[in-house]
């Protein structure tokens, strides 16, 4: 069994050891983790089964083989303890991957302390009880335990120890990992881990040194020295416990509970939900990009090789996930696109598209890196890696610093003029282009969608039953596959009568401030782009999507008032004497393109800024008539639609 468990040993080590050189080269695939579970990277740690290895050893000396068997049992109380957890929690017993690499770690647990019990059973046989023998220590050993025991003078102990070793070297030392795991591409779960090792190093650094200083001044005064030189020493020693106290509690302690939910699999983070749309062309990304959005986003991507975009909308999450799967976006030459928001470490991944498209209602946020209990010098750490990331992102030098002025609990968010000067967006989108309507993943949560709108309760108080008329033709159409644009339009239509309605019915005053409206939302889309205000004329445009906060609320609040109010006493038609009379009028204040233009517009479909001009100059036009002639345009144009 010795020659067994040796070899099962050896052959981890090997398998392993190539496991963690892939994790830090990048090239382990995240379905393995995904698969085998939070705690595959931990197994791979060498010293589990490199001890038992070396001690089962022929030449392994007593003492060596009396420590190992101790090591051995806490590893086997340890996959004991974890057993219990996977029993225990029905999700990971459902995951037979990861089943199977919970027993074989409860194995060679096993394995290795019957083992080693075994050989050091044999070994008190062949040479009776094994004396417990005084370490002999390396010179480096002894000089440590010196320290510890006060043995050395006291400006040793404060100067070399406690300030050298104690604080400088374990300050280097975390800002040198820091610094390492900046360039290194290993998993935010790994990385996790170091750092709670780091932590712990750097503590256990900080208590010898401290405890050296504090027996070496008690002996101070023994061996001839100053006796307020010892007492000052304590005063020191005093106010620097109660110094890394405070930092302890309102640092260390935030940043080691962070780093362990994350190490053990439950970041504070949810992971980011990624749907596909039917046609499979286009990946919607939705939430927070938490520990493990990097495996879920690469399986996804494996699953619908032929995706061209990756759709965002998330409020940020953790940089080092949004670094790989920028990284994975990259070498996959996708496009990216928001009409939502994508804010802090989303705009990783949103640069990382070959074209970047945002409608201008989106919110892409830029602010500093942050994290619980940082210290400053972490945080200028952190800012320094996304300084070089979005310079590595061809981001201009005052944009960039612009964003590094930002605090972590503020957010800046760039107008179209700014993004597209800074290249963060390659165009603008009118919107429509990511089938943001398939995140909806049952009828129900249409239905829902649908309630949640003010105005869609209006149109169910007009026609009892509409909504659920709506909820299902989406629900079909979604299910067979169909564009977005082509859901929008059969919405359009299945609305059309309530709508038209509405507008035929609605009063003067009402009219007055559509027509209002209409030439405000006209001249928006005009600085959008021309197509943006040749679409909005054809009814194409998504006017939550592109136009400004204030006439969204006011287009709502109008159909709103429209679907309340009275129908008007009187309306009137193009063919009557009162609008031949109140239009003549009107012909006389356009231009004699525009006239040309507003009594053919499908003649115009490629030259939007034509259209665009004669329509937003015939709604000004009207607005400055008389009250009568108005009014009698304004219905008959709206009997006409």
């Amino acid at each position: 069994m010795i020659k067994f468990t040796r070899i099962a040993n050896l052959s981890l080590m090997i398998l392993l050891g190539l496991v963690l050189l892939l994790e830090a080269t990048g090239r382990l695939p995240q379905r393995l983790v995904t698969l085998f579970g939070p705690w595959t990277e931990l197994m791979a740690l060498p010293i589990i089964h490199l001890i038992p290895w070396y001690a089962l050893n022929d030449t392994a000396k007593p003492r060596f083989l009396r420590f190992a068997r101790g090591f051995a049992a806490i590893n086997l109380m340890l996959a004991i303890a974890l057993c219990a957890r996977v029993i225990s929690n029905p999700d990971l017993l459902n995951r037979p991957p990861f089943m199977m690499s919970m027993l074989l770690m409860a194995l060679l647990a096993l394995l290795n302390f019957l083992g080693l019990n075994q050989k050091y059973k044999h070994l008190q046989l062949a040479v009776g009880p094994l004396p417990k023998q005084p370490a002999r220590l390396t010179a480096w050993g002894a000089y440590m335990m010196a320290h510890w025991r006060g043995q050395l003078s006291l400006a040793q102990s404060f100067w070399v120890n406690g300030f050298g070793i104690g604080s400088l070297l374990a300050a280097l030392m975390m800002i040198g990992l820091s610094r390492l795991l900046e360039v290194t591409d290993v998993s935010l779960r790994m990385l996790a881990a170091i750092n709670i090792m780091g932590f712990v190093i750097s503590g256990m650094l900080w208590l010898w040194a401290i405890t050296g200083i504090v027996r070496s001044a008690s002996k101070h005064a023994e061996r001839g020295g100053s006796g307020w030189v010892a007492g000052l020493t304590m005063m020191l020693v005093f106010f620097n416990a109660l110094a890394m106290l405070l930092s302890t509690l309102s640092s260390y302690l935030p940043q080691m509970k962070e780093y362990a939910l994350i190490a053990t699999g439950h970041d504070s983070m949810s992971t980011v939900v990624i749907t596909s749309t039917p046609k499979g062309d286009v990946l919607n990304l939705r939430g927070t990009l938490g520990e493990g959005s990097m495996a879920g986003f690469a399986a996804a991507l494996e699953k619908a090789p032929q995706v061209k975009t990756i759709s965002l909308n998330s409020p940020g999450g953790r940089l080092r996930e949004a670094q790989q799967m920028a990284s994975l976006l990259k070498s996959r030459q996708l496009n990216t696109y928001v009409e939502g928001e994508c804010s802090s470490a989303c705009t990783y991944v949103f640069l990382a598209g070959k074209d970047r498209a945002a409608t201008p209602n989106a919110h892409i946020g830029f602010h500093q890196p942050s994290f619980p209990g940082v210290s400053d010098t972490t945080l200028a750490i952190a800012s320094s890696g996304m300084e070089k990331y979005y310079r590595s992102a061809n981001l201009p030098d005052d944009f960039i610093q612009r964003v590094l002025q930002i605090k972590p609990e503020g957010m800046w968010y760039p107008n179209r003029e700014e993004l597209l000067k800074a290249r963060v967006i390659t165009r603008v989108s009118l919107g429509s282009e990511a089938n943001s309507l398939f995140d909806l993943q049952s009828r129900d949560e249409v239905f829902a969608n649908l309630n949640n709108s003010s105005i869609w309760r209006q149109y169910e108080r007009h026609s009892p039953g509409k909504m659920n008329e709506v909820a299902d033709l989406i629900w079909s159409m979604k299910q067979q596959g169909k564009d977005q644009l082509d859901i929008q339009d059969a919405v359009k239509t299945a609305t059309r009568d309530i709508y038209l309605r509405a507008l035929k019915s609605a009063p003067d005053d009402l009219l007055d401030e559509h027509a209002q409206l209409l030439s405000e939302q006209l001249e928006a889309a005009r600085h959008i782009s021309p197509q943006a205000c040749g679409q909005l004329i054809k009814g194409r445009l998504s006017i939550h999507r592109t136009m400004p906060e204030e006439l969204v609320k006011r287009d709502t609040a109008l159909m709103e008032k429209m679907l309340a109010s009275s129908p008007r006493s009187v309306s009137y038609y193009m063919g009557s004497k009162e609008f031949a009379r109140s239009a003549s009028k009107l012909q006389e204040r356009l231009s004699p393109l525009q006239r040309q233009v507003t009594a053919n517009l499908a003649a115009y479909d490629d030259q939007p800024m034509f259209q665009c001009d004669a329509i937003l100059s015939m709604y000004r036009n009207i607005l400055r008539m008389q009250d009568t002639d108005r009014h009698i345009i304004l219905s008959a144009l709206m009997q006409a639609k």
